[in-house]
């Protein structure tokens, strides 16, 4: 796959907006500049926290948030996003998800992807995430 392919161009309006979250600076850089250069419009949050105040304020199309965050981790940032957010898909990364955490049983729709991933993993799943929940309008031909 061809990491240097934009979003689509065909698409009418504004490009999808992607919130990503995490606590970890270089982490959360590096995923911004990853998606900025697809062309998302991308927001960040350090915090569970500030990720909420974001998304009181912003229309949110993908939610990308690591798991073991210190102050809310991803469950819950997840649980409380979608009360205000609640069609949005939401993509999880981690490389300690744990499997028998019981409130992921209480959390619709999330997708995971465990680190380390490749670039083109981490595209991919945006790319299809975004275009499964709300797909665009295209232009006419």
């Amino acid at each position: 796959m061809d990491t240097k392919k934009r979003y689509s161009t065909e698409r009418i309006g504004e490009p999808p907006t992607i919130l990503v979250v995490d606590d970890d600076p270089l982490v959360r850089s590096f995923e911004v500049q990853l998606l900025s250069s697809q062309g998302y419009n991308v927001l960040e949050a350090e915090s569970g926290a500030e990720a909420l105040r974001l998304a009181d304020i912003a229309t949110i199309h993908l939610l990308l948030t690591d798991f073991l965050m210190p102050d809310i981790d991803g469950l819950e940032l997840t649980q409380n996003f979608r009360i205000v957010h609640p069609e949005t898909p939401v993509l999880m990364v981690s490389g300690s998800l744990p499997p028998t955490d019981n409130r992921i049983e209480n959390i619709a729709r999330f997708s995971f992807l465990p680190k380390p991933f490749a670039f083109d993993e981490l595209l991919q799943k945006v790319r299809v995430l975004i275009e499964a929940e709300a797909p665009f309008p295209r232009r006419a031909e």
